[in-house]
């Protein structure tokens, strides 16, 4: 699969016409991976990029914080999501690694164990059947928008919200 094929994908699910542009412009896998942060919003209420596209860019994406069936503990970055059937275990450490705030997004059948300590901030959207159990130690604070999701296990200040695509 080529990235042009992302564009049709996105504009046969009616990706507005200014951001089909922004795509046309650079359809880099590095801008793709940024939009699809800039847009997580229409990303997952439309799941988009689908699995199978995502697994199809296996290897490639991950520089840029999308995982598609990743077992194992990457490095943390400020932006990352998952996918798939991944399993995975990250430590967000606050003020120690100059990394404030980290947004996490959790998808179709992800397994997560997540650690926030020394004042980080952690945001997770989790949808579809992903599964999360936070620790939230040493001043952290995780915030959850939980999509139609209650996988949620959690210790210390989690704030769970629940939140929709309904508009």
């Amino acid at each position: 699969m080529e990235t042009k094929e992302i564009l049709k994908l996105a504009t046969d699910i009616n990706l507005c016409k200014p951001w089909q542009e922004k795509m046309k412009n650079d359809l880099s896998l590095k801008n793709l991976c940024q939009m699809y942060f800039d847009g997580d919003d229409w990303s997952m209420e439309n799941d988009f990029p689908n699995i199978e596209t995502l697994r199809n860019f296996k290897g490639k994406t991950e520089i840029h914080g999308l995982f598609a069936d990743y077992i194992g503990m990457p490095n943390v970055s400020s932006k990352m999501a998952f996918f798939g059937d991944s399993d995975v275990k990250l430590n967000f450490v606050g003020f120690a690694k100059k990394q404030y705030v980290s947004v996490l997004i959790l998808r179709h059948n992800v397994k997560a164990k997540i650690t926030a300590s020394d004042n980080a901030i952690v945001i997770i959207n989790i949808l579809d059947n992903a599964e999360v159990e936070i620790e939230a130690v040493e001043n952290s604070r995780v915030d959850v928008f939980s999509y139609g999701n209650s996988n949620i296990k959690y210790s210390g200040d989690v704030r769970i919200h629940k939140s929709s695509f309904k508009k």
